[in-house]
């Protein structure tokens, strides 16, 4: 075939394949840079989880130390506490009730029961008796017997001294009745029962003999049942108060409630206070 020296037949090139180094290669690139990154997370949080399993078996050690000296300076450490009023001490930290009324209030539980004083609230632990309980500093216990209330006359007079100092000492501002030496007043605030919170007026008359002899029964201002004989705690034998209504002024009224078990009792003031406790807790 005649070739035209003037006219090149043209001829298709092969276009070159994308340049290896082109946007293939940054793709590669970056996903060994994601598979770094990755593996240096990786790392990082295995580094923290050791750390992390080394600190929480460092405060389980802390925690079972801690426990341990707590618990030793627990055994160690004095309670301070009362029983009728009476201040009391143990390192022992749990007791049965029955364990402390036996202890400490010198009674038989057979015929008494526990009762644990927070503000005008009681805790009571009849019929739990060998429940082991946690006592702490400043509890208030009152033994409460389940025995009959008796009921006198109470007529014992004179001397009160001793009685006085002994409710000073627990707190209270007693005076004596003007013109009498044996006629103690003083105001009580009621802990516990359905006067709980309210304030009176009580009259004590304290034999020459205390504290060998208790007092006998309580006066109190304002009146709060209607005179009427017999012998049935809380509205029988309830008389008028003369003497302290006279002298005192105000209503008054007496309430023939001698204490039960003064003779097997510390015969204290705290002692009796108890047994004013129990009669306004049971109205």
């Amino acid at each position: 075939m005649d070739t035209d020296p003037g006219h090149e037949i043209p001829v298709d090139h092969p276009q070159p394949e994308q340049d290896q180094c082109g946007c293939g290669g940054d793709t590669e690139q970056k996903a060994l840079h994601e598979i770094e990154e990755a593996e240096a997370k990786i790392a990082k949080g295995q580094d923290e989880v050791q750390h992390g399993l080394h600190d929480v078996e460092e405060g389980v050690h802390l925690l079972d130390k801690a426990k341990a000296d707590l618990k030793e300076a627990q055994r160690h450490h004095v309670i301070h506490f009362t029983v009728n009023g009476e201040p009391e001490k143990t390192e022992q930290r749990e007791w049965t009730p029955d364990d402390i009324i036996t202890k400490f209030g010198e009674v038989d539980p057979a015929s008494n029961y526990l009762v644990r004083i927070k503000g005008h609230h009681k805790e009571s632990f009849q019929g739990k008796g060998e429940i082991p309980i946690e006592i702490h500093d400043c509890d208030d216990f009152q033994i409460v017997s389940t025995g009959p209330t008796p009921v006198s006359d109470g007529s014992k007079l004179t001397g009160a001294s001793l009685f006085v100092a002994g409710l000073e000492a627990l707190g209270y501002k007693p005076t004596l009745l003007s013109g009498t030496t044996d006629h103690v007043v003083f105001e009580y605030q009621v802990p516990t029962g359905k006067y709980a919170g309210r304030t009176f007026r009580l009259g004590v008359v304290v034999p020459a003999d205390f504290q060998l002899s208790s007092p006998g029964g309580l006066h109190v201002s304002p009146r709060i049942h209607p005179n009427k004989g017999g012998k049935m705690h809380p509205t029988e034998g309830i008389a008028d108060s003369a003497a302290f209504q006279s002298k005192a002024g105000g209503e008054w009224h007496y309430w023939s409630r001698p204490v039960p078990d003064w003779a097997t009792s510390k015969k204290t003031v705290a002692a009796y206070m108890h047994h004013v406790w129990w009669l306004w807790d049971t109205q």
